[in-house]
């Protein structure tokens, strides 16, 4: 299982993309999942709970198809972000428990990087994107728990060239 994980616009999706090219696996993406069922919305409209019990929602769905791919040998690739190190340990033991190992794939892209990007993703919004304000990026910022090696998984970190518009393509 690889976690895909990073603040928003650090280039998860594209890496987790990438990852996905090289690997026979299955590719879930939170967003998609939470614009697909719910439609596109802001933080601010509905409500930091609601938010919440709508990711929890998503990730339980995404969970219950990708444990099904992990027990048949498939590579699994979660591109969710995973702010808090409570919930990567959470996957990783879940894949565990059902014989897969885990990855978890830190995009360490500095918030200066960030901002600029986010600009320019607001612009011209992709279909399954939020748009992400100053003020919402700045409490992702805060709540953002960077993983370490001691949370039971391979940590490969991949620190984005800022000159660059995306990621580098991630060597699996």
């Amino acid at each position: 299982m690889h976690l895909i994980c990073g603040l928003p616009c650090s280039g998860k999706t594209t890496y987790a993309h990438g990852v996905h090219a090289d690997l026979d696996s299955v590719l879930f993406s939170l967003d998609r999942w939470l614009i697909t069922v719910f439609g596109r919305y802001s933080l601010a409209t509905v409500g930091h709970e609601e938010h919440i019990r709508r990711v929890l929602a998503c990730r339980d769905l995404i969970w219950g198809q990708a444990e099904e791919f992990l027990r048949r040998s498939v590579d699994v690739i979660l591109d969710d972000g995973f702010f808090l190190r409570e919930n990567r340990i959470r996957c990783i033991e879940a894949a565990r428990a059902v014989g897969a190992d885990a990855k978890i794939h830190f995009l360490d892209t500095p918030v200066e990087v960030i901002g600029p990007r986010i600009g320019a993703r607001n612009a011209s919004l992709p279909r399954h994107n939020f748009a992400i304000d100053p003020e919402t990026l700045r409490g992702f910022v805060g709540l953002f728990e960077p993983p370490s090696a001691r949370e039971g998984a391979t940590l490969v970190v991949t620190q984005p060239n800022p000159e660059l518009p995306r990621p580098p393509r991630p060597k699996t």
